[in-house]
């Protein structure tokens, strides 16, 4: 009688698999996908969470050590499994972990939720499952490469999609009145129909907050103070953007109208900051500078940011949003540029085409135009935004031209 010798390896553990609905078909064994899930290490009530899923293409099966479905057969004993290499003649026998695989069909929808996955998770593929799996019960290390995955996958589309959101805003934009309760889904601030003025369509509160603009106007004595030579000098350090420059160069002479009118600069300056962070800057637990007001910073963020939940909170802003930050940069121009804005400045700051800021501004109700300007160096294209009554929204008609 051949005799084995017998090593035990306290390190690994052997999964087993304990179907309830009977044994599987040897037939069929080859075709099971496993996936095995463990809690995070880091946190004190999942730690010890497992999970094991298996799937054919008829019928999937979970079995897990808490819950309902936890398997009892390891309450009083401890299994172990012995595995022998017939070449060597040495078994290698290793602690066993038993999971009761339930059967749950991929057809069917439980009304009792068996196991922490969506309701909607039946109608998902067996790939996406198991992103899902690993987002909730994955280490660290699957998480971070699930998401650089799914990132890689929705790059492309996001890029072509960038502009077409823009215009499917738009095209689901209707004319609102300042009370209306769906502001905050439209990427324009509340527009008043009823406005005599082009001063009255957009309400400058809306636009800046009282209680921002007083934090703000704290900030802004450095350009309360600027001087013409101190503009000159942040101009050849490329210190501030061009349409502040611009703006600063063109201060009022009085008190009171300068102190305004370096608030709304300043408040400018601060949109057009969040505008140009990169995704990897926003990120960070402090994106906006510290020396920013403390309320205007937690405004910002959270007017035009998001924040998706993971193994910790990350912070994006998705094209609808961005679309809405230019909107309210444009709108705050037209104020500080008594609505009549010149393009250019803003294309280089926000490093947008001509076409993009033209779709904005139309949205906006902006009529817009392209003036020839001789310089010494030649003549050039300028292109201008004018907001003025009556409004030129776009119409259903122009809507069903865009799609």
């Amino acid at each position: 009688m051949a005799t084995a010798k017998l090593s035990y390896n306290e390190d690994e553990k052997a999964i087993l698999a304990h179907f309830t609905n009977g044994r599987i078909d040897k037939k069929c064994t080859r075709r099971i996908h496993f996936g095995y899930f463990e809690g995070d290490q880091n946190n004190k009530k999942l730690k010890d969470r497992k999970m094991l899923v298996a799937e054919t293409t008829d019928m999937s099966y979970v079995g897990q050590n808490y819950g309902p479905l936890a398997s009892t057969m390891q309450q009083n004993c401890k299994y172990y499994v012995g595995v022998l290499d017939k070449t060597t003649g040495k078994m290698k026998i290793c602690d066993a972990e038993i999971f009761q695989m339930h059967p749950k069909p991929s057809d069917i929808d439980d009304e009792v939720e068996t196991f922490s996955l969506p309701s909607t998770v039946t109608e998902k593929t067996f790939v996406e499952k198991n992103d899902m799996l690993t987002s909730a019960f994955g280490s660290k290390k699957k998480q971070r490469a699930l998401e650089s995955r799914l990132k890689n996958q929705i790059k492309g589309k996001a890029l072509d999609k960038a502009m077409s959101s823009v215009l499917s805003q738009a095209s689901s934009i209707e004319p609102v009145q300042l009370t209306d309760s769906n502001t905050e889904y439209s990427i324009t601030p509340p527009i008043n129909q009823k406005a005599t003025t082009p001063g009255e369509v957009y309400d400058i509160n809306y636009i800046v907050h009282p209680n921002e603009k007083q934090a703000t106007a704290e900030a802004s004595g450095v350009f309360f103070d600027a001087t013409l030579d101190t503009i000159q000098q942040w101009r050849k350090e490329n210190k501030y953007p061009k349409q502040i420059l611009s703006l600063l160069s063109r201060m009022p002479k009085t008190e009171e109208r300068r102190s305004e009118q370096a608030t709304y600069i300043m408040y400018l300056y601060y949109l057009i900051h969040l505008h140009n962070l990169k995704q990897k800057q926003l990120r960070d637990k402090d994106p906006l500078p510290t020396d920013w007001p403390d309320h205007v910073r937690y405004h910002l963020l959270k007017r035009f940011t998001q924040t998706i939940s993971g193994t910790s909170k990350q912070r994006i802003m998705p094209a609808r949003l961005k679309d809405k930050l230019v909107c309210h940069i444009l709108v705050l121009c037209l104020f500080l540029e008594e609505f009549s804005l010149e393009l250019t400045n803003l294309q280089t700051d926000l490093s947008k085409s001509h076409e993009i800021l033209y779709k904005h501004c139309q949205i906006l109700g902006c009529s817009t135009k392209v003036k020839k300007v001789t310089t010494e160096e030649g003549s050039t294209s300028v292109r201008w935004a004018t907001l003025s009554l009556p409004l030129q929204l776009p119409t259903q008609e122009r809507r069903k031209r865009k799609h």
